[in-house]
């Protein structure tokens, strides 16, 4: 797919035009069995997901110069209509100024010329534009079904798109002086990217104003601060003509600012910096408040064990922009080299594979699968796509902005290249990675604009020894994969996988592997997943001396 740079302001200016979202899938898909995966959630989606499907965003361009082209043609007929109609009752007023109405009128000449003239000449026009209306309901029924049939953004997923930008400039400390100039500038990549379209001192009111309903409130004081830096009062910056609207608008800013300002205190005052579900700044803006003790306490870096949840957001956003946390004692002792893991397939064409970490063991692997075949599975699974879900404690599956992507759930009958897959990642994982018996179903994804997916654990429900995570596409900024107690991360690379094995030696999860996908900043990101079981792979892996019931991941060579 051809990338459209800054395509997160692109695309918050196109949702901006106006989908409802499907209830959550109340049980997990790894419970389901075949005929239940087709019933409910491997569906064609009639109202897909604009706000977190780049993909869809996508073809909302397509659809929507469809729809402005019969729109054009309406409006061209319409108004010729609306001309000729309106010359004809023109001439017909002249004739009623004249006594037309009265008796006798037509037996002078002149007017029986005139009256003649004006029917004669005039209804032939007419008629051949009502004509010409009549030939647009076809036009006019695929307009008028556009909703319900294809689907177009709504509210809500404006709001989605809008919480994005904002948790972009959570993540990435966008230069947003530069970004009301249509320039994309972040703290990973100084160098700007330029769109075409620059965001109106309304456009960042909104977005700062959305940034606050989720809780992303150091954005969205930082969005309505750029909104009153950027209004100039006149229509090009707030596309308003009228002087007292402009004023009251103005006003509206200024008090959504001066609002966010005071919830982002009070919520750093009464839950800290940062959690799943809302962030701010280290301090608070309150002079006085500031001063706190605990506002000014430094946090050691912690690897190898888990620590707190917040020093995890942490050490996660210093990943997220880049960085690598592990120390020259690790880093070190780890490599890249050429491996087989013992099989056959991989004898003449070994995997390169870079070790991110020996305890947990977490590797990258190159090429596992083909630029052709990335393209392939985006392809045939873009249908399917519907919105991602987070997993309950209980095992139910619901919607929140942890978690903002699209996903689509195919059987390895579904793609001819799946099955193929399936025995690569047998042979080079050496485990049982069969539906149903070994591993879960394959779930693909789409990330929208700052599509991310906040820390979490693979095993926290389900047994899943291990993921098998592919990269369908490159992505230029942003996006990373990165695992905050390892204190690494991977840029996505088209056709690389990663690799990790979620439980230790005990079976249980490996609280060291939670990992989260950081927002994508830049560029379109699809993922390939495979989760493998703990359960099925009796046969595959050696059991643990003392322990018979478990099995053991071993390093691959």
């Amino acid at each position: 797919m051809r990338l459209k740079p800054l395509f997160s302001v692109l695309a918050f200016l196109l949702v901006a035009h106006a989908k409802e979202e499907g209830t959550p899938i109340l049980k997990h898909v790894s419970h389901m069995t075949e005929k239940e995966l087709s019933q409910h959630v491997r569906k064609v989606q009639l109202t897909p997901p604009m706000g977190t499907s780049t993909y869809h965003l996508s073809r909302l361009v397509a659809d929507e110069n469809r729809a402005a082209t019969r729109l054009k043609t309406l409006a061209n007929v319409m108004f010729t209509a609306l001309d000729v109609t309106n010359r004809y009752l023109s001439s017909w007023e002249e004739l009623v100024g004249a006594g037309v109405e009265a008796e006798g009128f037509a037996s002078h000449p002149l007017h029986a010329y005139a009256l003649t003239k004006h029917v004669s000449l005039g209804w032939p026009h007419v008629e051949a534009s009502l004509r010409a209306l009549s030939h647009l309901s076809q036009d006019l029924e695929w307009l008028l079904s556009r909703s319900e049939k294809r689907g177009v953004p709504t509210g809500e997923d404006l709001a989605t798109v809008a919480g994005g930008m904002a948790r972009l400039h959570d993540y990435y400390s966008l230069n947003l002086s530069a970004l009301a100039h249509a320039q994309l500038v972040s703290a990973i990549d100084a160098r700007p990217v330029a769109a075409k379209i620059a965001p109106t001192a309304l456009d960042l009111h909104r977005i700062g104003s959305a940034a606050v309903s989720h809780n992303v409130l150091n954005s969205g004081v930082d969005f309505l601060r750029a909104a009153l830096d950027r209004w100039d009062g006149n229509a090009s910056s707030a596309r308003s003509s009228d002087t007292f609207d402009a004023h009251r608008e103005l006003r509206q800013i200024d008090l959504s600012f001066r609002r966010a300002v005071k919830i982002h205190d009070q919520v750093l005052e009464k839950k800290g910096p940062r959690s799943d579900l809302h962030s701010t700044y280290m301090r608070p803006f309150n002079k006085t408040l500031a001063r706190k003790k605990k506002y000014h306490k430094k946090e050691e870096l912690v690897l190898g064990v888990k620590g707190s949840k917040g020093q995890g957001m942490k050490q996660y956003l210093r990943l997220c922009r880049g960085e690598d946390l592990r120390p020259v004692s690790t880093t070190s002792r780890l490599s890249c080299r050429y491996v087989t893991n013992g099989s056959p397939l991989y004898r003449i064409g070994p995997l390169r594979m870079e070790v991110l970490s020996l305890d947990p063991y977490v590797v990258t692997l190159e090429e596992v699968v083909t630029p052709s075949e990335s393209a392939d599975l985006v392809l045939a699974s873009a249908g399917y796509l519907t919105r991602s879900s987070t997993v309950r404690a209980n095992g139910s599956s619901a919607e929140d902005f942890k978690r903002t992507s699209s996903t689509a759930w195919m059987l390895d009958k579904d793609i001819p290249i799946l099955p193929v897959l399936t025995k690569r990642i047998e042979q080079a994982v050496g485990v049982n990675a069969q539906l149903f018996d070994g591993a879960e179903i394959y779930q693909i994804l789409n990330y929208g604009v700052g599509g991310h997916y906040t820390v979490h654990h693979d095993a926290f429900v389900y047994p899943r020894m291990a993921t098998f995570l592919i990269y369908l596409t490159t992505v230029p900024q942003g996006g990373r994969t990165v695992f905050p107690w390892v204190g690494a991360g991977v840029q996505p690379k088209r056709g690389s996988a990663l690799l990790w094995f979620n439980m230790d030696r005990a079976g249980k999860p490996d609280s060291r592997l939670q990992h989260g996908a950081c927002p994508v900043l830049l560029g379109d990101k699809w993922v390939i997943n495979k989760w493998l079981y703990y359960t099925g792979q009796q046969k595959t892996l050696p059991c643990i001396p003392g322990n018979p019931g478990a099995t053991v991941s071993q390093p691959l060579y």
